[in-house]
């Protein structure tokens, strides 16, 4: 029977040592009703047969492409041209390393030498002025995180920032959506482990993430 949501949890090629997927996946399959996980690439797209939401939450421990990320823009590709949608989740930015179109999709990517993180720890994640029904009604949220610094945006993709952080008094995107065509796809830098799914306010925006990407539900 097919599913409403589909949760892509990266296993091997689609992993690396820092992130606990599984775990993650698992607490965003309780969040996210009617979700099945799918952890190789092969099976997606049948696994997204009727589907209307697709949740990444994979990486990636190398700089080149393995033949799995072909198949992986192929399969998202068609998913979006059907007017799927899409979740990609914090380390999703360093998965299927120099597929472009999953690139641009999102919006940007880990650049290795220059992108990083302070040290994981409670931080204070702030709402911008940008008026989403995402966050209309909702404030700062406080989370335990990894908080992405000086990622790599993509040149000609537009993104509606809702929150983020400053460090060294620049302002860097954390959480931002996108409507291409009839897809509406949001990237959340937030969920590194367990810790994060702790917050309510970390909740209650992926809830209301959810409800944009999967309205009628």
């Amino acid at each position: 029977m097919p599913v409403d949501t589909v949760i892509f949890s990266g296993e091997g090629p689609h992993a690396d040592p820092w992130h606990p997927l599984p775990e993650t996946s698992a607490i965003l399959a309780d969040i996210i009703s009617a979700a099945a996980v799918v952890t190789s690439v092969d099976r997606l797209a049948t696994a997204l047969d009727g589907a209307r939401l697709l949740v990444v939450n994979a990486s990636a421990d190398r700089s080149s492409p393995v033949p799995d990320d072909a198949l992986f823009g192929l399969v998202l590709d068609g998913f979006l041209a059907g007017g799927g949608n899409l979740l990609a989740i914090h380390s999703a930015t360093l998965a299927f390393p120099r597929v472009a179109s999953w690139r641009a999709t999102i919006g940007a990517a880990w650049d290795h030498g220059r992108s990083f993180h302070p040290p994981i720890g409670s931080s204070l994640i702030r709402r911008t002025a940008v008026a989403h029904p995402i966050t209309e009604g909702l404030g700062d949220i406080e989370v335990f995180d990894e908080r992405y610094t000086d990622l790599q945006r993509v040149d000609g993709v537009d993104i509606e920032p809702l929150y983020g952080h400053r460090e060294d008094r620049v302002f860097h995107p954390l959480v931002w959506a996108r409507t291409v065509g009839d897809s509406r796809i949001v990237y959340s830098a937030l969920g590194h482990d367990g810790r994060s799914y702790e917050s309510p306010g970390h909740i209650e925006l992926l809830r209301r993430i959810v409800a944009w990407l999967r309205p009628d539900s």
